[in-house]
């Protein structure tokens, strides 16, 4: 007999709602692998309440003798009012644990306990009960149920401060969202603004009254035109949540959002490291610090029982609010620093300079009344040259600037519940997805193309599309993760669990070009140099890469003149005449299988070279390379360089 956790759903027989359940114990007769329809009971599908008295009540749908081969033992919260009895229940206190204990072995004969966490829970219930000794939140756990707010700032931005400070005007393009009901409208698609949507949250009535408080909601005197379900996430400290409301219907019906102006990890990092000193702070409650106007406020309606409630504030959830942020907070970093969404990053090459750009922030938030605090233990306005920021640790300190993942956030991702069931073979589709947005997360901080993980990012994409094509998606169900997809996986964590040091900078250009290109039936590679053609290599398709999609053969081409003619250490320049080529080189991956297995090789071999491939995009007409691979023989080299058929310049990515 052995108890694992799972995430389950109570339905009670006294009414149609349901509520997440805090704890839940499932106890199995024999291993889940047996058990018919287990995977998918355990993720999210209706559990009956079961008793162990021997006696039967209606509706319960279980009694003693159907105890196996599952069922349900809930703790840690609130019984529903009318359900008492000696029927397996709930409990907070140690000693009412205790007797759940002892009930359960006198049962089922013996009581296990699955040893294993999350890691964004926090909670006491069990460490301080010593009747339940090694007893854990784990995994698939509503860890948010029951969790209070978190504290919420009442303060509010000064909008037309804020714009006023806009030199570039993009945050003035987005601020009509929150401040013109016309403009408002106008974002709708045509005869969608009259909404009339109504989803009703669930649980959400108990923090009625810390809402109001705040001023992040009031309560609604007539019918929102969107009334929404509205949840909450924990935050990361495990002991509080926040407020997100499920905006769909209210972003379905309106236009995209423009782009949010969030710098590109390579670029945010690149620029961090061009300086030696930095002040960070984040906002704070940072989106319930901009007002909405009455008249819009009636969008963002939260579908509570009795009386709806409008939120007063930018939606968490509603797709323009992180544009708007963002946006925001370019404008008070501007000319000073850096921004991510609500974590601001004030640099400075030299401590006074960072200290003067420091004052300049601080005049700029309080004209904006912008709320912030420090980032954990350090003291506010407090410039630092070794940090965390976004998840990235710097030493700008050392000899050559230095950044690597936040060594906490690495143990979380590397031991997590999350990626021992991945590695396992069977996981949910959402354990999956977690796994997978921190693996993209790593290679992008510690430059690990993407490319090296071809099986993993084809299975991901492979469910995502999946997902993406459901009418409803089920992100508990469980998925069998491919091996091919599991060792690469395993290497990724191998390299994340070690978390070495990156080191910035911009290589020396080796001074060379090479020139490669491809036709449906050959290809050719070419080495320029001061002018002239040094080397170059050219040959035709054959066995199955003669049939292959030209974006595959113009990878191939590309691989084969990095392989063949890149020697010298540094940055090499490289013209390509293939857009979807010069993408996949500059990112490191590729939507294609194919193409990712084929550029791994070429990424391999540079990287011990010391070569750092700078792709460039050329015209099909100023592609020096295009006349080897129609018939013409290759020179002797050295040669001059034919002249080309377009005097367009290349285009550079970089």
């Amino acid at each position: 007999m052995a108890v694992t956790w799972t995430r389950a759903w109570w339905r009670w027989t006294g009414g149609p709602t349901t509520r997440p359940v805090e704890r839940v114990v499932r106890v199995d007769g024999r291993s889940r692998a047996d058990e018919p329809g287990g995977e998918r009971q355990a993720f999210g599908r209706w559990v009956k309440r079961p008793r162990v008295d021997g006696g039967k009540r209606r509706g319960d749908g279980c009694d003693r003798r159907s105890l196996s081969p599952t069922w349900v033992l809930a703790v840690g919260c609130p019984q529903p009012a009318g359900r008492g009895g000696r029927g397996v229940g709930v409990g907070r206190d140690a000693s009412r644990l205790a007797g759940l204990q002892r009930r359960l072995q006198g049962i089922a004969g013996g009581l296990a306990v699955y040893d294993e966490a999350p890691d964004n829970v926090s909670s006491s219930t069990y460490s301080s009960t010593p009747s339940l000794p090694g007893c854990r939140v784990a995994p698939g756990m509503r860890a948010d149920a029951g969790l209070p707010l978190a504290r919420v700032t009442s303060n509010r931005v000064d909008l037309r401060a804020l714009a006023a400070m806009d030199g570039v005007g993009r945050f003035r393009e987005v601020l009509p969202m929150l401040m013109d009901p016309v403009a408002f409208a106008e974002a709708f698609v045509s005869g969608d603004a009259a909404g009339g949507c109504r989803v009703p949250s669930r649980g959400m009535e108990r923090h009625r009254a810390t809402l109001r408080s705040c001023g992040v909601a009031s309560d609604a005197r007539s019918r929102p035109a969107f009334a929404m379900k509205a949840f909450t996430t924990p935050k990361k400290d495990g002991r509080t949540a926040r407020l997100v409301l499920d905006a769909r219907p209210l972003n379905d019906a309106m236009r995209r959002p423009p782009s949010m102006d969030l710098p590109r990890l390579r670029d945010f990092i690149a620029e961090v490291e061009r300086h030696r000193f930095a002040m960070q702070c984040d906002g704070v409650s940072y989106f319930y610090q901009f007002p909405v106007d009455a008249s819009i406020s009636r969008y963002f309606g939260i579908g509570m029982k009795g009386c709806d409630m409008l939120l007063n504030v930018l939606c968490m959830g509603w797709s323009w609010a992180p544009c708007i942020a963002q946006r925001a907070s370019n404008v008070l970093v501007r000319d000073l620093g850096l921004a991510w969404v609500d974590n601001f990053l004030v640099l400075g090459g030299t401590l006074d300079e960072a200290e003067r750009n420091v004052a300049v922030f601080r005049k700029r938030a309080q004209a904006a009344r912008v709320e912030v605090r420090a980032e954990g233990d350090d003291a506010l306005w407090q410039v630092r040259s070794r940090f965390v920021c976004v998840g990235v640790e710097f030493d700008l300190a050392a000899e050559t600037q230095r950044h690597r993942l936040d060594p906490a956030w690495a143990e979380r991702w590397v031991d997590g519940s999350g990626m021992t069931a991945v590695l396992s073979g069977r996981a949910t589709a959402r354990q999956f997805a977690e796994v997978f947005g921190g693996a993209v997360w790593a290679t992008d901080i510690l430059a690990v193309p993407r490319c090296h993980f071809a099986a993993l990012l084809s299975f991901a994409g492979r469910l995502g599309g999946r997902m993406v094509g459901a009418a409803a998606p089920v992100w508990d169900e469980v998925v069998d993760v491919p091996p091919s997809a599991r060792r690469e996986l395993g290497a990724l964590r191998k390299i994340v669990r070690e978390n070495p040091w990156v080191v910035g900078g911009v290589p020396e250009d080796t001074g060379s070009v090479l020139w490669t290109d491809a036709s449906s039936r050959a290809w050719a590679a070419l080495l320029e140099a001061e002018g002239r053609f040094v080397d170059g290599r050219q040959g035709v398709f054959a066995g199955p890469d003669a049939d292959a999609h030209i974006n595959l053969k113009e990878m191939l081409a590309f691989a084969e003149g990095v392989v063949r003619l890149c020697w010298a250490p540094g940055a090499q320049r490289c013209r390509i005449d293939n857009a979807a080529v010069v993408g996949a080189v500059a990112k490191g991956s590729s939507s294609s299988y194919a193409a990712n297995r084929v550029l791994s090789r070429s990424l391999r071999v540079a990287g011990r070279r010391g070569i750092v491939l700078r792709p460039d995009w050329v015209p099909s007409g100023g592609q020096l390379a295009d006349p080897y691979t129609r018939g013409t023989s290759l020179p002797r080299f050295p040669a001059q360089l034919p002249l080309p058929r377009s005097r367009a310049t290349p285009f550079d990515l970089f």
